[in-house]
């Protein structure tokens, strides 16, 4: 298979496979997939205010929730990563409470 399309570049050659009607879509780098507009409109993309960086992109949530009467439960509101140590008296001093 890889010999016989290796000369092809990859957007004529998925057309002439969706115009045959072999089903067939793109391998995408990571760079591809965070800017594909699928992606986007998907909410699978989130900015996010870091204390030290400003926004950030993150990978959202990959799956969707939804309550028995339909209505979406996804969780919408995200958090960017702490810096270190940021929470660090916090937990500890919450172990010293659990020990």
């Amino acid at each position: 298979v890889e010999s016989v399309f290796a000369d092809w570049d990859s957007e004529p050659l998925l057309a002439r496979l969706a115009e045959v009607g072999v089903p067939a879509g793109k391998v995408r780098t990571l760079d591809e997939v965070y800017t594909w507009d699928q992606t986007l409109s998907q909410g699978l993309v989130v900015d996010v205010e870091h204390s030290t960086l400003g926004t950030v992109s993150l990978p959202g949530p990959p799956l969707r929730f939804f309550a028995g009467d339909g209505t979406e439960v996804t969780r919408r509101d995200h958090a960017a990563p702490p810096v270190l140590d940021e929470h660090g008296a916090a937990l500890r001093a919450w172990l010293e409470e659990e020990a």
